[in-house]
């Protein structure tokens, strides 16, 4: 962008490998809300890589690897554009060392190509490895900035050295860093060190999906609702025997647990789980519903009467906040980002791994939901996680980083 050319929109490239695509269209709903949202504000394309399948058979024990053949190469979603280039990964996470040269080189040829009718200003990647690699190449062959946002822990994730020695680099040489919680900026300086600046810029909710029932009729009074992926990190076996002692004090309580899983290792995880859930006699009282649309999870929010979030670690817990601004009060572990969310006003935070506070906590909630005023936990949520005002902050942020770098 000339210098002094305010009247023009900021355009940006976002790097996303974890973005909603035509087979899977729940992956990475965090980064699509905030691009849709700087898509009212500045020009944005999005190149949000997926794994490259040969042309394996397509039998059910295969269908992890052959259903990605069928994602769009090219799409508009949500005013959008968004492109999904193929790149080379190993099955798992058999060959993480390698993904940012394949990524790199899976990107490169169309960057050049929209380089010509999309002049980029900087590059946005989302998590520091792959993305925020090659976002740091594209950026240097461009002469651009970059900014990266993480998502997830540091650690143990840089333990591995091959990823290490590519992501510091990185990290050091971005104009800005942004994390979505104080928890896990204190995982990224265990290697950076204090002295680089890392901005908390939280994930955000749409108010506009997740809103209250009109009335307290549209609520089930003992229905408990949990949002995310079925596996252990989660703590959905430590909620199951939290479950058993609810139960056993509220004829009436039932859980539902919303979500599924992408890949065989959390697949296998589920079907432990559902196991898990018969033989603690829980059948009946606990519903394995499935992934469901924002929209369908908004319902199953705004008709609970709690949410639960008992992961081991989270970074964020974007469903606390949407459960919030549908006007349900929320049950969570100190578990990282749920301390910097949940207050008494709000709900219950409740020790990682203690099946007995955690079931304490809920039958607490479910006796008194007349303390959490619906529009008072709405209110909460939005005043601090509107879409629109993170959507400010991350602009706020491109204009600092080009005036600094001589390009606004």
């Amino acid at each position: 962008m000339p210098l002094g050319a305010e009247s023009e929109p900021l355009r940006v490239l976002h790097l996303a490998r974890s973005y909603p695509n035509s087979v899977i269209d729940t992956l990475g709903t965090w980064t699509a809300w905030l691009t849709r949202e700087l898509g009212k504000r500045c020009e944005v394309r999005v190149i949000s890589p997926v794994p490259w399948c040969p042309p394996l058979p397509r039998l059910r024990r295969l269908h992890q690897y052959t259903r990605f053949r069928d994602v769009l190469r090219e799409e508009v979603r949500d005013g959008i554009r968004v492109y999904h280039p193929r790149f080379l990964i190993g099955p798992g996470q058999t060959l993480p060392c390698i993904e940012h040269t394949t990524y790199e080189r899976a990107v490169r040829e169309l960057v050049d190509g929209l380089r010509a009718e999309f002049p980029f200003d900087l590059v946005h990647a989302h998590f520091i490895y792959a993305d925020g690699v090659v976002a740091s190449r594209l950026a240097q062959r461009y002469r651009v900035p970059f900014v990266v946002t993480d998502q997830a822990p540091w650690i143990p994730w840089l333990e591995k050295g091959c990823i290490r020695s590519e992501a510091l680099p990185a990290a050091r040489g971005a104009a800005r860093l942004a994390c979505v919680s104080g928890f896990l900026r204190d995982t990224m300086r265990h290697y950076l060190g204090e002295g680089l600046r890392v901005d908390v810029i939280p994930n955000g909710v749409d108010g506009d999906v997740f809103t209250p029932e009109a009335s307290s009729a549209g609520r089930c009074p003992d229905q408990i609702a949990y949002v995310g992926l079925i596996n252990f990190n989660k703590g959905i076996d430590v909620l199951l025997h939290a479950m058993r002692r609810v139960a056993a004090q509220n004829e009436q309580a039932r859980l539902v647990l919303v979500g599924g899983s992408y890949y065989r290792n959390t697949r296998l995880q589920e079907e432990q789980l559902k196991k898990l859930s018969r033989e603690l006699g829980l059948d009946g009282r606990v519903e394995f519903a499935g992934r469901k649309s924002p929209e369908e999870v908004a319902r199953f929010m705004r008709e609970s009467a709690v949410l639960v979030l008992p992961s081991q670690a989270e970074t964020f817990g974007a469903v606390l906040v949407e459960a919030l601004a549908s006007g349900t009060p929320v049950v969570a572990t100190a578990s990282g980002g749920p301390q910097e969310i949940v207050t008494d006003d709000v709900g219950r935070l409740v020790p990682i791994d203690d099946a007995e506070a955690l079931a304490d906590a809920l039958l607490d909630v479910l006796a008194n939901r007349v303390r959490y005023e619906p529009e008072r936990l709405r209110a909460h949520a939005l005043d601090r996680y509107s879409w629109s005002a993170i959507a400010n902050q991350y602009l706020t942020m491109y204009r600092e980083v080009l005036v600094s770098h001589g390009t606004m």
